[in-house]
């Protein structure tokens, strides 16, 4: 029998450079208290809930979303000290849910990028041009999908619908959306920081087909 989860994909909370909007790549940023403060209705709907599985970016930013998501109360969620960025033990850290790495194109904004003539190029066609010292879209998007066929594997044989929480990056969740539910392009899915979706997935024998839920 196609094995069915219900799959939450959490974007982590806002940063500095999500603020100014520069590329955040696999710059390890944290979140701000704003950010902290957004992830509270994500805490009220998550907390209680029991997930056969829980996955998290490696980077800060993802584990202090998850630390706030998963305070035993309010008022540890957001403390006056920085959220600490501890690995929770059952939570599984994977190197593969980081976002897209920009390379030397880290922490800058379109504004300082829009007259080299290789960010143009990649703009309009991101699977042929790779920025420099960074990730070419081919392995990125390889990565997202050996996580979501490992996903499978990692799941056993369980009968009933279990649920699994994600926490990681807004351009992870796109590809997930995009490789799972058909039809769907890459930039047709907007995920701001601190907010999550929901999908239905399905798996075929081969991959994950889906529908998207709503909240």
């Amino acid at each position: 029998m196609d094995m069915r989860i219900i799959l939450h994909l959490v974007r982590h909370g806002r940063t500095l450079w999500n603020e100014e909007r520069r590329y955040l790549g696999h710059e390890d940023q944290g979140i701000l208290m704003e950010g902290r403060q957004q992830l509270l209705p994500l805490r009220g709907r998550y907390f209680a809930k029991g997930f056969a599985r829980i996955y998290c970016s490696d980077l800060l930013r993802c584990r202090q979303t998850l630390n706030v998501i998963l305070s035993d109360s309010n008022l540890a969620a957001v403390p006056n000290e920085e959220v600490p960025g501890e690995f929770i033990p059952g939570v599984e850290y994977d190197l593969r849910l980081r976002e897209l790495d920009f390379g030397d194109w880290e922490g800058n904004t379109y504004e300082d990028l829009k007259s080299d003539l290789s960010y143009r190029r990649w703009i309009d066609n991101p699977a042929e041009v790779t920025p420099p010292n960074g990730e070419s879209w081919e392995a990125f998007r390889s990565r997202v999908q050996a996580f979501l066929t490992g996903l499978y594997y990692g799941l056993g044989t369980q009968r009933a619908e279990p649920e699994v929480l994600v926490v990681t990056h807004g351009g992870v969740i796109r590809q997930i959306v995009a490789a799972t539910l058909p039809h769907t392009e890459f930039w047709a899915t907007s995920v701001s920081p601190g907010e999550a979706l929901t999908l239905q997935l399905t798996w075929d024998g081969q991959q994950w087909q889906g529908v998207r839920l709503s909240e």
